[in-house]
């Protein structure tokens, strides 16, 4: 066979053969195009190696913010801006990361440094609008917003951020208006709806939001997350609980800020349920065996940790349990849907919580039956669920526009007795703020009965 005389590519040169400038190219090439697993080992080495180079230090904290390291993050691009004060693009990427974890007034100041700047940067603009609509400023947000569309006007971004500060702002057809100049701005499987669709659900727009999520459905057909939006809001048969696949693909998405977001809501619930066990049990003195249904990031952990001979919890979200596991509290974590989890352990628990869970289940037997299956006699339930108005409320539970379901109160006076439980308490509560108006829910209390009733 005759040997081509076309030259070999010249192989590309192995990682350890690069220059540091080449290494730093190469993986800023590789972390743009997503192959974080290539990029970081580059990052690590080089920031060993000059632990004060501005460059690394953003890219590797923006790769770390992506990775879900947000905290890491701010570390890192934080060093960056006071190394080299002057970077415009390191101030724009902390604002980023700090507004993530709800650092709202940081973020803030981060965006204006990075304008003062580059004033002419119409992404920061932008960011700096996204701040102000947290903070409810609409006025100066869309002002930011419009400017940069003065800069750039088909920055889809900019166009977006606008559509959700006139939504919040009231201004519900202006809104619209801009959202559907961004659709037309990407190809459909680019777009982004989410968050316009929690935007007009707040603003009570449920129509204009149900048409958003059924557009979006007729292209994701098998998105959990659109199908469980739209049950919410066409107010039809909804199912009797969230599906595990939109449990875990929201929370997953959700674990990196949920602490932080949370905090910024007035999120009461872990500390309504340690208020709840501090009035109905002896002293702490590690003595019983409790199980944190649906855990999350473990927010409740420090508050029960002084009961706890043994603590354990249990979640549908990998991302959430690896934020619970640092934490160091739990004695084992579980990626396990919570009801099969009790089945699965009878008689092992002496106490049983779960804040805001069960606010993604309507009906309440089977969890309670597996509750009950899952305490020893005497044994405690303590959880959390939205409040369902008493006003003209005439079903028993509901699956409310934003996605979790309402509890009505004659439905858990009844629905615990008949799952095992002396109901010892139930106590109307503000469980966080949202849109600027208090979540309402009830903190239900009950007691294991020596005879479970017959189903």
């Amino acid at each position: 066979m005759p040997v081509s005389k076309r030259r070999s590519a010249k192989p590309k040169p192995r990682p350890q053969e690069l220059t540091p400038e080449q290494a730093m190219v190469q993986a800023i090439e590789w972390h743009r195009a997503g192959l974080f697993d290539r990029a970081e080992p580059i990052y690590a080495v080089l920031l060993q190696r000059w632990p004060e180079h501005v460059d690394v230090l953003n890219h590797y904290g923006v790769l770390k913010h992506q990775r879900g390291d947000s905290l890491a993050a701010v570390t890192m691009i934080t060093r960056a801006t006071e190394l080299a004060p002057e970077a415009p693009g390191a101030w724009n990427n902390l604002g980023n990361v700090l507004l993530r974890l709800q650092r709202v007034d940081e973020a803030e100041r981060a965006f204006r440094q990075c304008l003062a700047l580059q004033p002419g940067s119409a992404e920061a603009w932008t960011n700096l609008g996204r701040t102000l609509r947290r903070r409810r400023a609409f006025a100066e947000a869309e002002a930011a917003c419009r400017h940069a569309l003065e800069l750039a006007p088909n920055f889809v971004d900019a166009w977006y951020a606008l559509a959700l500060v006139l939504i919040s702002a009231g201004r519900v057809p202006e809104g619209i208006v801009a959202n559907a100049k961004a659709m037309t701005l990407l190809p459909p499987h680019r777009r982004r709806r989410d968050s316009f669709a929690r935007a007009l659900v707040l603003a009570g727009e449920i129509e204009q939001a149900a048409q958003v999520y059924r557009e979006w459905l007729a292209e994701e057909p098998d998105n959990p997350v659109i199908r469980h939006h739209l049950a919410a809001c066409e107010r039809g048969d909804a199912p009797e609980r969230a599906a595990d696949a939109y449990v875990e693909t929201v929370f997953d998405g959700f674990a990196d800020s949920f602490d932080a977001k949370l905090a910024s809501l007035g999120y009461r619930a872990p500390q309504l349920v340690a208020d709840a066990l501090a009035a109905a049990l002896p002293a702490p003195q590690r003595q019983l065996d409790i199980a944190d249904l649906g855990c999350g990031t473990g927010l409740c952990g420090p508050l029960v940790q002084g009961w706890a001979r043994r603590l354990v919890g249990c979640d549908l979200s990998a991302g959430m349990l690896d934020k619970a596991r640092v934490r160091g509290l739990y004695d084992d974590l579980y990626k396990a849907e919570l009801v099969q989890f009790l089945v699965e352990r009878p008689a092992a628990f002496d106490l049983l919580i779960s804040a805001d869970t069960l606010c993604y289940f309507g009906d309440l037997a089977a969890m309670l039956d597996a509750a009950a299956n899952s305490l020893r006699a005497g044994g405690m339930l303590v959880f959390t669920v939205e409040a369902l108005p008493e006003a003209g409320a005439t079903a028993p539970h509901r699956l409310l526009p934003h996605g979790r379901y309402a509890h009505a109160r004659a439905y858990l006076e009844s629905a615990l007795p008949q799952g095992g439980f002396a109901l010892a308490g139930l106590q109307g509560v503000v469980l966080r703020s949202e849109g600027a108006r208090d979540v309402r829910g009830w903190l239900v209390v009950g007691r294991r009965t020596a005879q479970r009733p017959p189903r």
